[in-house]
């Protein structure tokens, strides 16, 4: 049960988060210093933001309700993510910071013309609509337990939702960008304590039996009650391994690398060097998720398969039911717990919110000032205060717009896996402008007539291959026995990507046939110098190695762990060393751990161990 302890703590977050948004962002008057925080935040600003826009409530919930009903495989949305922060370090974020752009729409524009831009600001902003709306439905869902213990009962799932949505409006409004991180940073050690404490308690609940408890449980449990395998079937109806492999590795690119609300907040840093510090330190935090979201969740499962619970309890719900279980009153745990699950809330709410102020701002409204009405009723010259006076209300319109979406098209009695369905629903707008991102940056005889038809035409593929799929499946009983009787969202992903991949190159072939297009806009690429190319494929070949010694031969899943912890943590210490011998002796130790070189190395041997340890 919940008390006024709790309450007190709770509500004193609320105002110091408040407080520090309003405090940080009362001199935000130019548009980079709203948009962009001025370009002047510190790494571990980047990385607080990076983490807690990233561990929203649907990660603390949604995640969590996948561990209790589908397992630990879901660790793969987290794993699975740090070679697409990579991809954002060493590639893309380069790219958009010599172009000291505000929006990716601008780097679109830049690279394929007035009409692939529009159309990722238009896109965006329809998927930061539906994102912004379900975190405010899952928020206020997950609330409700807590009103009832507290004996506010006259606070339900629409107040709950006004509540979060005006709060996170509040100083995202009046502070930017630079509210919205310093926040976030708050707001990540919350998100921290709380999972980790929910985490322990869940865990060392007698039901359960502590770390070896749960694993004797998982040795003992039968086929269907099993939750810790991290690679589950290839026709498995939520997360089958081919599809966490393929498909889920596109999602990732697009969300890490090409996403506005996640990348704006890299772009704010003070230069190249911090921004890549806060991607890299936020990898080593995302690393860490699975063990406070997914695994309570596997933990939650086993505890109420002691009790014969599991049918009375939804995955949506698995959250704020645990909460009830398994923290003691009286000493203000359901306090930190709750303000943790706001911090989640709001550090995703108040990013998704500035980054679509951001776009409709830069692109949209300078766009209609263009315009003859434009210049003739707003002027030619969008001055900064007139920025920040647009962005500012366009914000407002948007909250409202999404707190709409919220009450009218959830039910807080919905069933089902919350975070899949959501993800399955995004991912239908996203994969055009992901193929037309890579190829544009790999390539440059990426044309701009390709880009548009190609993120037009991937969403209306996306939509119809579900029933395309059954038709195959229908008819090639090998094809259902495989990939399962339905299509897996992941495997229509990564379909998808590659046709979307494909057709841009195709089209770009046939369009380009005019060179005077190609000499007018010649494009950009990624020039990858030899010497990387070898390195990178004496890696993989190594990696594929331990991979076939694992799967093929059949060695010890902790030798396999350890071994590619030793090989990559050298190869990169390595490659670190090597880059510091042009510099004289005296400055070679400090030259190395300039270089982050290392700690991409740390984190990718941290990745791959995690991978064998669990395979």
């Amino acid at each position: 049960m919940f008390n006024y302890i709790d309450a007190v703590i709770f509500l004193s977050t609320l105002g110091l988060v408040l407080g520090v948004g309003f405090y940080v962002g009362r001199k935000e008057n130019s548009g980079e210093d709203y948009f962009l925080g001025g370009r002047s935040l510190p790494w571990w600003g980047v990385a607080g933001s990076l983490f807690g826009t990233n561990v929203s409530a649907n990660h603390i919930v949604g995640m969590l309700g996948i561990g209790y009903s589908v397992g630990f495989a879901q660790s793969n949305y987290m794993w699975g993510a740090i070679p697409a922060l990579l991809l954002l370090s060493y590639i893309f974020l380069p790219l958009y910071r010599r172009k000291k752009i505000f929006t990716l729409s601008q780097f679109l524009g830049n690279r394929y013309g007035e009409s692939s831009k529009l159309l990722y600001s238009g896109i965006l902003l329809v998927l930061i609509a539906i994102q912004l709306a379900a975190g405010l439905y899952i928020g206020s869902r997950s609330l409700l337990p807590f009103w009832k213990d507290l004996g506010w009962e006259n606070l339900g799932y629409a107040e709950g939702v006004l509540l979060l949505g005006i709060f996170s409006t509040a100083y995202t409004w009046f502070g930017g960008l630079k509210a919205v991180v310093y926040t976030d940073v708050i707001q990540s050690i919350l998100i921290l304590l709380a999972g980790v404490l929910l985490a322990y308690l869940t865990i060392q609940h007698p039901a359960v039996g502590g770390w070896e408890g749960l694993w004797t449980k998982e040795a003992i449990a039968v086929a269907s009650e099993k939750r810790m395998d991290l690679f589950l079937p290839s026709d498995h109806s939520s997360l089958p391994w081919t599809g966490a492999l393929t498909g889920l590795f596109f999602l990732h690119i697009f969300y890490w690398g090409t996403n506005q609300y996640v990348v704006q907040r890299t772009l704010g840093a003070k230069s190249l060097r911090e921004a890549r510090a806060g991607i890299l330190g936020d990898g080593f935090l995302t690393l860490i998720i699975p063990f406070f979201t997914v695994l309570t969740g596997v933990a939650a499962y086993h505890l109420w398969n002691q009790t014969n619970l599991i049918s009375e309890v939804d995955p949506d719900e698995a959250f704020s039911r645990l909460v009830s279980l398994v923290v003691p009153s009286g000493y203000g745990f359901g306090g930190l717990i709750l303000a943790g699950l706001l911090g989640a809330i709001f550090s995703s709410v108040d990013s998704m919110l500035n980054s679509a102020s951001t776009l409709f701002t830069v692109d949209f409204y300078t766009k209609i000032k263009e315009t003859p009405l434009g210049k003739k009723f707003l002027g030619e010259k969008l001055e900064d205060e007139e920025a920040v006076r647009v962005g500012r209300m366009f914000l407002l319109f948007f909250s409202f717009l999404t707190i709409f979406l919220a009450l009218f098209t959830y039910t807080p009695n919905s069933k089902g896996n919350f975070f899949l369905e959501i993800s399955g629903q995004s991912a239908h707008f996203t994969l055009g402008l992901l193929s037309v991102f890579l190829v544009g940056v790999f390539w440059k005889r990426s044309n701009s007539k390709a880009a548009w038809v190609t993120i037009l035409i991937c969403p209306i593929l996306s939509i119809f291959l579900p029933f395309i799929y059954s038709i195959l499946a229908s008819g090639i009983p090998e094809i259902q026995s495989a990939f399962g009787e339905k299509l897996n969202f992941l495997h229509r992903v990564f379909i998808v990507s590659i046709f979307g991949i494909l057709s841009q190159i195709l089209l770009s072939l046939i369009f380009s046939k005019d060179e005077s297009e190609n000499k007018s806009r010649p494009g950009f690429s990624v020039g990858i110098p030899t010497k990387t190319f070898y390195l990178t494929f004496l890696f993989l070949f190594v990696f594929g190695l331990l991979v076939y010694s694992r799967i093929g031969l059949g060695i010890n899943a902790k030798t396999c762990a350890w071994t590619s912890f030793a090989f990559s943590g050298l190869f990169f210490f390595g490659i670190s060393l090597y880059k510091t011998k042009r510099f004289p002796k005296k400055y070679r130790v400090r030259a190395f751990f300039r270089n982050d070189i290392w700690a991409a190395g740390l984190l990718i041997s941290a990745t791959l161990w995690l991978y064998f340890i669990f395979s």
